[in-house]
C-alpha cells in the first residue's frame, strides 16, 4: 500500500469510528448498526486490494471521518475520552506487533470467524461473541488494559460487553493498518491541520459521488 496522507487518514478514521461507537454504546446503550458492521467487516479482511477495501469503501467511514473533523479542529475543546481511547488502541497495537505468538493465535481465530460470518452474518450474535472471546484470548492478555467508562446498567447486558470487545478489536485492526501505511503519534500532534484537510477532501468526494449516483 502506498504511504500517503489519504491512506493514513482512512486508517485513522477506522480507529475514530470504532472509538465513537464504543463511547455511544457505553454511554447510551445503542449503536449505529451500519457503522458497527463496517468495523466488524474490517477485522476479517486479511488480504485487501487497497486500504479503502478494508472497510468496504471509504463511504462506510463517514462517522470516523466526521469525527476527525471535530477532534482535529483546533478551535474545538479536546474530547478527552475519545483521545484517551484512541491512544490506548495505538498502544495495544504496538504491544500486539511485538508478540508473534499472539499474532498467530489471533490470525487463526479470525480465519475461523470469517467462515462463520459467511455462514451467518457479520453482526450475528455468534460472530460477535466469538470476536469478543478472541479479544479476551489475545489482546486482553497484555498487562496494559483499557479502562472502559460506562453506565453499569449497560454493562450488565452480555451482548453490550461483547460488542465493546469486538469494537476494541476493530480499533486495534485499524491501528495496525494505520501503522502499516505510515501513521505515527507525532502526526497526531504536529500534522493536525493536514489530517483534517485530507479528511474534509475525502468526505467531499464521498458526498459528491453519492450525489452523482442519486442523479443517475
Amino acid at each position: 500500500m502506498q504511504h500517503n496522507i489519504n491512506d493514513i487518514v482512512i486508517a485513522l478514521a477506522g480507529m475514530e469510528q470504532a472509538v465513537s461507537l464504543l463511547i455511544e454504546l457505553t454511554q447510551k446503550g445503542k449503536i449505529d448498526e451500519a457503522a458497527f458492521q463496517t468495523c466488524i467487516y474490517s477485522i476479517l479482511q486479511n488480504n485487501p486490494e487497497n486500504i479503502s477495501s478494508v472497510f468496504g469503501g471509504t463511504e462506510n467511514l463517514r462517522l470516523g471521518l466526521e469525527k476527525i473533523l471535530i477532534t482535529f479542529d483546533s478551535s474545538q475543546p479536546t474530547d478527552r475520552l475519545q483521545h484517551r481511547y484512541l491512544l490506548s488502541l495505538i498502544h495495544l497495537q504496538k504491544r500486539l506487533s511485538r508478540s508473534p505468538k499472539t499474532l498467530r493465535i489471533l490470525a487463526e481465530r479470525l480465519e475461523k470467524i470469517k467462515k462463520q460470518a459467511e455462514y451467518f452474518s457479520l453482526t450475528h450474535p455468534t460472530v460477535i461473541s466469538n470476536l469478543a472471546d478472541t479479544y479476551l484470548a489475545t489482546i486482553s492478555t497484555f498487562k496494559f488494559r483499557i479502562t472502559i467508562l460506562s453506565n453499569q446498567r449497560i454493562l450488565q447486558a452480555r451482548e453490550n460487553v461483547e460488542k465493546i470487545r469486538a469494537l476494541l478489536l476493530a480499533g486495534v485492526r485499524s491501528a495496525t493498518l494505520w501503522r502499516q501505511v505510515g501513521g505515527s503519534r507525532l502526526q497526531l500532534l504536529f500534522s493536525r491541520a493536514k489530517i483534517k484537510d485530507a479528511a474534509e477532501t475525502i468526505l467531499y468526494e464521498i458526498k459528491h459521488h453519492t450525489a452523482q449516483k442519486d442523479l443517475t
